[in-house]
């Protein structure tokens, strides 16, 4: 498990724009951005990694708890470190659904960047469309993560082969909407490869939750 970093720490550094990071994570309803979350905080200490995934650390009200669903969007900071360089970065988790767009497009506005979150068997939903529209209109810069990279395995039972090209499509169709919705500028240099670390691949766990793979 990842040391735990006091507040203190933190602290030292938050005053350094240069060491400050603000990301938003956003994604069609149900593709994992909570548990994504989860899985980002167990990676900074924050959380043990036997229950990132199941915490729902960010869904705090208890009617987010009990639906499972994201209503409000929350934020925390995290501690990080990159080859001995201290960052501070903060995440704020999105809600999903399609009722509470606005509330994504307000976290928008407080971004550099935003991870896309897509389900590797649902693929690109609407609110995929509409979560990663909405950044571009922003001009905040997506990444996309492949999540439940199991799912191809155990349901849909793809051979290796299969799967190269499904997820090859899930790209293809990921760079169409930036093509389609980033300013002319932006539409060539924002399209997302695996090769440049522009895309991740996440899967579950038996207990049904999600841990970044990249």
């Amino acid at each position: 498990m990842p040391k735990f970093k006091s507040t203190t720490e933190a602290l030292k550094i938050v005053h350094d724009r240069k060491h400050i990071r603000n990301i938003g994570i956003i994604a069609h309803v149900d593709h994992g951005k909570t548990t994504t979350s989860d899985s980002l905080l167990a990676a900074c200490g924050m959380l043990s990694p036997s229950v990132a995934g199941q915490a729902l650390a960010l869904d705090y009200m208890e009617l987010e708890q009990s639906r499972q669903m994201t209503i409000k969007a929350a934020n925390v900071t995290l501690y990080y470190e990159d080859e001995g360089q201290p960052y501070v970065i903060n995440l704020i988790d999105t809600p999903g659904h399609i009722d509470f767009t606005g509330k994504v497009t307000r976290s928008l506005r407080a971004v550099d960047g935003a991870i896309v979150v897509v389900d590797a068997v649902e693929s690109v939903m609407t609110q995929t469309e509409t979560v990663t529209r909405q950044a571009l209109e922003e001009r905040v810069r997506p990444i996309l993560y492949i999540n439940k990279i199991d799912r191809l395995i155990k349901e849909l039972r793809l051979s290796p082969e299969a799967m190269q090209k499904w997820l090859f499509n899930i790209v293809n169709d990921f760079n169409r909407l930036v093509d389609t919705y980033a300013e002319k500028e932006y539409k060539e240099k924002w399209k997302v490869t695996v090769q440049n670390s522009q895309v991740a691949f996440g899967s579950r766990r038996t207990s049904g939750d999600s841990t970044p793979a990249c």
